[in-house]
């Protein structure tokens, strides 16, 4: 019962995220993330607030998802704690098709003229939405590390040093010093705090509040609440150095804050009885949740060859847009993974 109920709130999880993930693409072209797709393009501050609640907190929960399953397996199978499972077998899953991908993402939307090392270095640290592998990878490979090398069979030192490392991965969460960094490891720093605490929680080390009603509602309105203040503050303008600072800072607590809240509000809602239940009697959902590798990989290149590659920008109004491109995006995105995975490569890229 607990494997199964461990499975199904992850395969909600998973679904709710990967929603989020292609919602908050397709309105990037509003929130000023990416190039808008021509001249002149008018602003819609409702899809710009849309956006960036979707992607406020889904990177984070993401990787607090990758650092659940981990520390899942390695409760139930001790052994798995190994450099080969750790490590080897996560640059077969991560960071081959991070390479394999990122070769075909460049040749679609970079200069292919540029210099060589150019290329082969965008392509190492990830290209476009890319960059996200690299960093997981190091949040594999540096939780392995640490449970690896500082677990020792006092319980109470444990706990002391999985605490303080905590504390260290909140600072680091909330300013990076490491950001200029390649590879993925100038980006890990912002990450670890939400792996870890995925992995110490599956261990048992940690212990999630209680996902009651009244619980589940204080973390809602405290989202809220810091969400109206993360984007007053990041439409706020100045030219002040102090005032930047404090605008900056003042922004990423808010989104520290939030990225907790949420991920304790889908941890709790995901494993309450009925949720539960309703899951494992849908099986399709269950196999969906599968695809969600592939659809991450997928969702951007259709993307960005819908704003950029073809006139769908400029036939359909601006308000339509987005959603027009969600819809193609997620069948396309799901139609491709069903091919890729009827093959063998296709099973080993993204199975």
């Amino acid at each position: 019962m607990e494997k199964k109920k461990y499975l199904m709130d992850i395969v909600l999880i998973r679904l709710v995220l990967i929603g989020l993930l292609i919602l908050y693409h397709s309105l990037c072209i509003y929130t000023g993330a990416w190039e808008v797709p021509y001249e002149p393009f008018e602003p819609i501050a409702a899809y710009d607030w849309i956006g960036c609640f979707s992607h406020n907190f889904q990177l984070e929960a993401m990787v607090f998802i990758s650092g659940s399953l981990l520390g899942y397996k390695l409760f139930r199978k001790p052994d798995s704690l190994s450099f080969n499972i750790c490590v080897v077998k996560k640059v077969k899953r991560i960071l081959l098709p991070c390479v394999i991908f990122g070769c075909i993402y460049y040749a679609m939307f970079y200069d292919t003229s540029a210099p060589l090392s150019t290329i082969l270095l965008k392509i190492a640290n990830g290209c476009g939405h890319l960059w996200f592998l690299p960093m997981i990878f190091w949040c594999f490979v540096f939780t392995y590390v640490i449970v690896k090398f500082t677990t020792s069979p006092n319980l109470q030192n444990n706990i002391k040093t999985y605490n303080l490392l905590l504390v260290i991965f909140t600072l680091f969460s909330i300013y990076n010093p490491f950001g200029f960094m390649p590879f993925g490891l100038g980006t890990v720093c912002s990450f670890m705090l939400y792996f870890y605490w995925g992995c110490l929680l599956r261990l048992g080390y940690l212990r999630m509040p209680e996902s009651s009603n009244r619980n589940i509602f204080i973390a809602i309105g405290l989202f809220a609440s810091l969400f109206i203040v993360y984007m007053l503050l990041r439409h706020m303008t100045t030219t002040d150095l102090i005032q930047k600072a404090i605008k900056i800072l003042g922004m990423n607590i808010c989104h520290l804050v939030m990225c907790v809240s949420a991920i304790f509000i889908m941890f709790g809602m995901a494993n309450k009885p009925k949720v539960i239940a309703y899951l494992a009697s849908k099986p399709r959902l269950i196999t969906l949740s599968g695809y969600c590798y592939g659809v991450y990989i997928y969702q951007q290149f259709i993307l960005k060859f819908l704003y950029y590659k073809t006139s769908l920008p400029i036939v359909v109004d601006e308000l339509m847009l987005p959603w027009i491109a969600f819809i193609i995006t997620l069948t396309l995105s799901l139609s491709l993974c069903w091919l890729t995975l009827r093959t063998r490569i296709g099973r080993f890229l993204i199975g």
